[in-house]
């Protein structure tokens, strides 16, 4: 699980849990210990509301979140049998105090814990992930598709990052910015492998838009073989038309403009071939991106010994 994964699935697994307010009546109901009265009509009018709604927000947990739920011990709280063993008078106070200090542990330490896995704070950085206009900047988030018990090689990942050195260098020079304001700014890995590279926020929703029309002819050409495809998707961009209109209105010069024309087929093709997607594309896609995005398999080298 990336890093990043498990930031998410704190902040989700915890945010239910607060706002479900569950872990008071948990509390309440221990607190009546073996007794074997039934449990006050207010207390169990409270303690089911809380686990209606913890069992809504856990419903729409992501797989992290999901997997994180599982490990704390605290899935079965969203089951209506559970729900039955807390409201029983047999073992009812043993059974309500484990979940309880279970959801005090995850809403009082884990944020902490999550705290300790974020990058420090850098203002600029921070302003461009939140999206902020006016710092001019955007982040994006560049996916490596990792397959089971394969790896990435050096050559790959040289591959991606130069590949969107290229196309973010020529998309500057259409937007008018800077081409070398590009920052590799994080990585993370898990079962795969992304990169957050920070540049100008124009530049940046260019390159972006770039990759989610390379998408598109890559599904429209997805009969062909592999090497075909890559090439028939990176010379038929959008792209390439308003470079040619550029360089028509006299904005380029007819030099200029096969430079880089160049580097964006070349860029997009390399992109292809290292294989990445970004999360943009996973909202959007009508189709598998992990089977149409995949690596080049020379790029990818099994584990020592196999």
């Amino acid at each position: 699980m990336r890093k990043a994964d498990l930031i998410s699935g704190v902040e989700q697994v915890s945010r239910a849990l607060v706002e479900s307010g569950l872990e008071l009546p948990l509390v309440e109901v221990a607190r009546l210990g073996y007794r074997r009265e039934p449990v006050p009509g207010e207390l169990l009018t409270r303690l089911l509301s809380a686990l209606r709604d913890y069992g809504l927000l856990g419903s729409r947990f992501t797989r992290p979140a999901r997997l994180l739920a599982e490990q704390l011990g605290i899935t079965p709280l969203e089951h209506a049998d559970t729900w039955s063993l807390l409201i029983a008078a047999e073992n009812r106070a043993q059974e309500a105090f484990a979940y309880a200090e279970r959801v005090r542990f995850a809403t009082q330490y884990l944020p902490r814990i999550s705290a300790l896995l974020a990058q420090a704070g850098i203002p600029s950085v921070d302003a461009a992930r939140r999206g902020d206009v006016q710092s001019g900047a955007d982040v994006l988030t560049v996916q490596v598709i990792e397959s089971p018990r394969r790896f990435s090689t050096p050559t790959r990942l040289a591959t991606l990052l130069d590949s969107l050195d290229l196309i973010y260098g020529a998309c500057a020079v259409l937007e008018g910015a800077a081409p070398g304001g590009l920052s590799v700014i994080a990585c993370d890995s898990g079962s795969d492998k992304t990169f957050e590279l920070m540049g100008a926020a124009p530049v940046i929703a260019a390159v972006r838009g770039l990759v989610l029309s390379l998408w598109d002819r890559v599904v429209f050409y997805r009969e062909l073989p592999a090497a075909q495809r890559y090439r028939q998707a990176a010379e038929s961009l959008p792209v390439l038309d308003r470079l040619r209109e550029a360089a028509q209105q006299g904005q380029i010069s007819p030099e200029q403009a096969e430079l880089l024309r160049r580097r964006l087929v070349e860029g997009a093709g390399k992109f292809l071939v290292a294989g990445a997607t970004i999360p943009e594309l996973q909202e959007r896609a009508y189709a598998n991106p992990r089977t149409l995005m995949a690596p080049a398999p020379k790029l990818l080298a099994a584990p020592v010994g196999e």
